[in-house]
């Protein structure tokens, strides 16, 4: 009798693995970033800095938890920064200040069928790592240059941190295995180490997924 318990919890356990994972589906996701890196300091005016624009790309995977509610997850290749563009008695200066990131949000969503399409509104934390900046500059015809002292690390030589903590919230349609979305991530870190200064980032984007696996 306990041999014939133990084998059907067993093939239960397997056939309710096998059913979850047939269910997880995996995609690539692209989209457009509108950032700012906020600055509250007393030497910078962040009054005529704008938002940069950046590709976003990654992949994501979702899990569901019932026929409403699951969890999705994904790794992304973003920038963060600002765009600035200044005329001085007929003299311009351009500038970008580009923060290369890994973004790794891990979102909790509710999907509402309409039918032939699904709302849906997902939420949670993102861990975000720093992997390159730069500032990239020209003046008036001369050619693009840039300046890569604004080192990324935790000394007190280093300019901005490596890690930043956020959220994120995001909002949009499910079309088949395709998704159209629109998102607000917020950084919650000073990336800063200076003392006195205090640079956070937030992200505005559109993006477009598609997953692969059993459509629903």
């Amino acid at each position: 009798m306990k041999k014939t318990l133990l084998i059907t919890a067993f093939l239960i356990a397997v056939f309710s693995f096998n059913n979850l994972n047939a269910q997880v589906k995996g995609g690539f996701k692209l989209g457009a970033d509108f950032s700012r890196l906020n600055m509250t300091t007393d030497d910078e005016n962040e009054d005529d800095l704008k938002r940069l624009i950046s590709p976003r790309l990654g992949f994501i995977i979702e899990v569901p938890v019932n026929d409403f509610l699951f969890v999705q997850a994904g790794v992304f290749g973003a920038a963060k920064g600002w765009r600035v563009s200044e005329e001085d008695a007929g003299d311009t200066y351009k500038a970008m200040m580009i923060l290369g990131t890994i973004d790794i949000p891990i979102q909790f969503g509710y999907k509402y069928d309409l039918g032939n399409i699904k709302l849906f509104g997902m939420a949670g934390p993102v861990i975000s790592y720093n992997v390159y900046s730069t500032l990239v500059y020209k003046f008036g015809d001369e050619d693009w240059d840039n300046d890569n002292s604004y080192k990324i690390g935790n000394s007190e030589a280093d300019f901005f941190k490596p890690l930043n903590m956020g959220v994120n919230i995001e909002a949009g349609v499910e079309l088949n295995r395709f998704q159209f979305s629109a998102f607000y991530m917020q950084g919650l870190s000073n990336l800063n180490t200076q003392d006195g200064d205090k640079y956070t980032t937030n992200v505005i984007g559109l993006t477009a997924a598609i997953k692969f696996g059993r459509v629903d």
